[in-house]
């Protein structure tokens, strides 16, 4: 008897995530602009620049451009700016020097700050995510002679491809009429669509952008400004197609600027030059006609199963929430005269609970703000402002990883009372929800022992229940087409017990 299965090789690549780990980075920044009277803001921008994966464990390798914003003894006010580095390492039993892994870093607050006359010396914590591209090698059962087979086409998410890009997103705007010198520029960026085009990817978000600059009085005032501004941006990636679905991560490493026109005049404008990073990844919808069952009516077969994974991204969103809160100054503090500005704002995430279709976040949004007492000097005066929040995103019934990116959109700070400040803040925040699917596929079949005939001419069985015509066939060691030929008015899928009639050809 001839049994000879065809079989195909089956290879599905998927993220698999590594999990988080915050690192805490001492920086030192060298002071060039006179005796610090106190550090207003403090701005850390971390970037991943390699990684370097080994056997059980990877580097990261990144760089944290820093601006500090302090009040100088003689008065007034400088931005100081410094570059360092930093490194994480990963731990994970399935890393080779051969993985492909991708990362992600972004401040989630400074500690243990220090100012002297010549530097500022602080403890930047780093949040770093890392992704690694897992594969699935299996066999799977194409066609089998002989036998009776059940075929199904098996739908899976195959990544086709991940890269990490950097590119410069150009923004412009136009400057008050009142600014006679910018201090520190910051910029944060989200992503609210990553689409796959012909041999193109587009991707398109929002970058918020915070100026912290004195203005054009007798008396120079801090203020601030922020600015909204959409962006798009279109990276070239051979054999993508429409059809293809795309899940990236963005963010702003530096910014810097530039003016055209002249500050302290009806027309000047600001032209933002942000350096930004981005993971991409590229899935692919594929198909697979395969042998999900089989037997045969004269032989037992031995069958053995493969299971493997694959993630179908279900939704990328971005959606926008407002947060409150107030901060109370000391009872022995000063009046507040009034808000100047607000700087440096940035969000930690600290729990994060699933219940009745929704996500519940809480976390924390922290900003400096600066203000001017009512004193005969208007001293000038900063606080740092913590704002507990919590948020309730929908959640799809079928995600199972969910990536969330909140990043503050616009923050208003006012003096209600004497010593309150109220805080009125907008967050932006990005989800991405994905579905891990364990699928199992026929792997291999062969031939065991010959099976004992059943001799009777007439067989009459009851069925209590059946899908379809296969799950008959294989209970009643019959072939599918010799079922409906012999039982013409049976009907599927079967909810009450029924007859099937079975004629056998008797030898004599």
């Amino acid at each position: 008897m001839a049994f000879n299965p065809k079989s195909g090789d089956f290879d599905v690549k998927y993220i698999k995530f590594l999990g988080k780990d915050t690192i805490p980075a001492v920086m030192t920044v060298a002071n060039t602009e006179g005796a610090i009277l106190r550090v207003i803001s403090l701005n850390v921008m971390p970037c991943v620049e390699q990684v370097i994966p080994n056997n059980g464990s990877a580097q990261i390798d990144g760089k944290l451009s820093v601006k500090v914003l302090i009040e100088k003894v003689e008065g007034g006010y400088a931005c100081l700016e410094s570059a360092s580095n930093f490194t994480a390492h990963i731990m994970n039993s399935e890393i080779t020097p051969e993985t492909e892994i991708f990362a992600t870093a972004h401040s989630v607050g400074v500690s243990a700050v220090q100012a002297s006359e010549q530097a500022v010396t602080f403890t930047a914590n780093i949040l770093v995510k890392s992704v690694m591209i897992a594969l699935d090698k299996v066999k799977y059962i194409e066609d089998v002679s002989v036998a009776e087979q059940k075929k199904e086409d098996l739908a899976y998410s195959d990544l086709l491809a991940a890269t990490s890009q950097s590119f410069e997103i150009e923004i412009e705007s136009d400057l008050p009429p009142s600014i006679s010198q910018i201090l520190c520029v910051e910029s944060k960026a989200v992503l609210s669509k990553a689409e796959a085009g012909n041999d193109v990817i587009s991707l398109s978000g929002e970058i918020y952008t915070n100026i912290v600059y004195l203005s054009a009085d007798e008396q120079p005032k801090l203020k601030n400004q922020r600015i909204t501004q959409n962006f798009t941006h279109e990276i070239l990636a051979n054999n993508v197609v429409p059809t293809d679905v795309i899940s990236a991560t963005i963010q702003v490493c530096m910014t810097s600027y530039e003016v055209q026109g002249e500050l302290n005049s009806a027309k000047s404008t600001i032209i933002l030059k942000n350096s930004v990073h981005s993971n991409i990844f590229v899935h692919q919808n594929k198909t697979v006609e395969v042998v999900a069952d089989a037997f045969c009516p004269r032989y037992n077969l031995n069958t053995e199963y493969a299971s493997f994974l694959s993630q179908n991204l279900i939704s990328s969103d971005l959606s926008f929430e407002k947060i409150d809160g107030s901060i109370v100054l000391g009872e022995d503090s000063p009046r507040i005269d009034r808000v100047l500005a607000v700087c440096a704002g940035n969000v930690i995430e600290k729990t994060r609970e699933v219940e009745n279709g929704e996500i519940m976040v809480t976390g924390v949004m922290n900003c400096n703000i600066v203000y001017t007492l009512d004193d005969d000097e208007g001293t000038t005066q900063s606080v740092f402002a913590e704002v507990p929040f919590v948020v309730n995103l929908k959640r799809d019934a079928d995600a199972d990883i969910i990536a969330i990116n909140i990043v503050p959109r616009d923050i208003e700070a006012r003096n209600k009372k004497s010593k309150e400040i109220d805080i009125l803040a907008e967050l932006a925040i990005e989800t991405t929800m994905l579905k891990t699917d364990t699928n199992a596929i026929l792997q291999s079949v062969s031939l065991g022992e010959k099976r004992t005939e059943n001799q009777n001419a007439i067989g009459i069985y009851i069925i209590p229940e059946a899908e379809d015509l296969w799950q008959v066939s294989k209970a009643l060691n019959v072939p599918s087409e010799l079922i409906l030929a012999q039982n013409p008015d049976l009907t599927f899928p079967i909810t009450a017990p029924s007859r099937v009639i079975v004629y056998r050809e008797r030898k004599l």
